[in-house]
């Protein structure tokens, strides 16, 4: 099932640019609301349709998520943008609680990991701070400024993931991908209105909640999936060895013991 949700998300990502191209606002809005909550469809299935909190994050991301993507085409008395964009950033905070969850935070800062600090860093304040807020509306200006703080504490949450090789690196592509579809919103919507920068926005925006809402899927199976029985056998023993009844327990066996060897004893005597 998961791979029929797949292909139809690749059909929907063309119907709309499509529909994009020709014109059909109608078609348009009902495309794009389909979006996020077929991803959250996809992760239904992927997790069997539990219920636990990060999935019920999850599938809230995804509900919330088709909303943002329709409220720009909407542009509802002008406000498009900065519904848009509000929405937005309530989608990537409910991703940041859920990295958060995961056990995620910025740790072992050597040189070897300085680049997962320095490369959204340096993307975010250089285009953001020398080429958005020349152009943003002044009405989009300050949660614009939130946006690109959020943004940056999810990439870089993304690139510490503590989770399984396979998770962690569709994670890094997800929040990644984000970083490049915000380059052609930015551009479709501020600076240049060309129709293949849209389509390009819409495949990677695609990509992006995909790829982010797969991994955190690949997480929270493998974490129900393979419990850590050695940690809690281990656990367990260390309980016993520090519990006093059971040194008294102990005590009394051996006792016992030595009293039956006695009576033993006499008795072939």
């Amino acid at each position: 099932m998961q791979r029929v949700i797949t292909i139809l998300l690749g059909i929907l990502v063309i119907f709309n640019i499509y529909a994009f191209l020709n014109g059909n606002r109608i078609a348009l809005l009902v495309g794009t609301t389909m979006l996020m909550p077929l991803i959250g469809v996809y992760y239904g299935f992927a997790r069997k349709w539990e219920t636990g909190g990060v999935d019920k994050l999850m599938y809230f991301a995804c509900i919330l998520g088709g909303f943002s993507d329709i409220s720009i085409y909407l542009n509802y008395r002008g406000n498009g943008e900065l519904t848009q964009i509000t929405l937005a950033c309530v989608v990537h905070l409910v991703y940041i609680i859920i990295f958060q969850k995961e056990g995620t935070h910025v740790y072992n800062l050597e040189r070897k990991n300085l680049l997962k600090l320095a490369i959204p860093a340096g993307f975010v304040f250089f285009f953001f701070g020398f080429v958005l807020l020349k152009v943003i509306p002044d009405t989009v200006f300050l949660i614009t400024v939130l946006y690109a703080f959020e943004l940056f504490v999810l990439v870089v949450l993304g690139y510490f993931r503590p989770v399984n090789k396979k998770s962690y690196w569709i994670g890094v592509t997800g929040v990644t991908l984000i970083l490049i579809k915000d380059v052609f919103y930015s551009e479709f919507h501020f600076i240049n209105q060309n129709p293949f920068v849209h389509s390009l926005m819409d495949i990677t925006n695609a990509l992006a909640y995909f790829c982010i809402t797969w991994s955190i899927a690949l997480n929270q199976n493998d974490k129900s999936s393979v419990p850590n029985y050695v940690g809690i056998v281990s656990k367990f023993v260390k309980f016993l060895k520090n519990t006093h009844i059971v040194k008294m327990v102990a005590l009394k066996i051996l006792n016992l013991r030595y009293q039956l060897i006695i009576i033993y004893r006499n008795y072939l005597s």
